[in-house]
């Protein structure tokens, strides 16, 4: 298995900032705040990583029925 088809079908545990923001459809400053405050960021060296499912879980607990 290449690691091209590989990758395709991996779903990445843990996002940097720009991809968050995407993911998400959030601005930055948003996406470091809910993060920060559900525990999903991780800041190494200069390179900031947002943890999908805790991110994902935090942001479900906001839905209203």
């Amino acid at each position: 298995m290449s690691y091209r088809r590989f990758k395709e079908n991996v779903r990445p545990e843990y996002l940097r900032l720009k991809d968050a923001m995407v993911t998400f459809s959030m601005g930055p400053d948003k996406i470091e705040a809910l993060a920060k405050e559900c525990g999903a960021y991780f800041k190494v060296d200069r390179v900031v990583l947002i943890h999908t499912d805790t991110m994902r879980e935090y942001i479900e607990s906001f839905r209203e029925n």
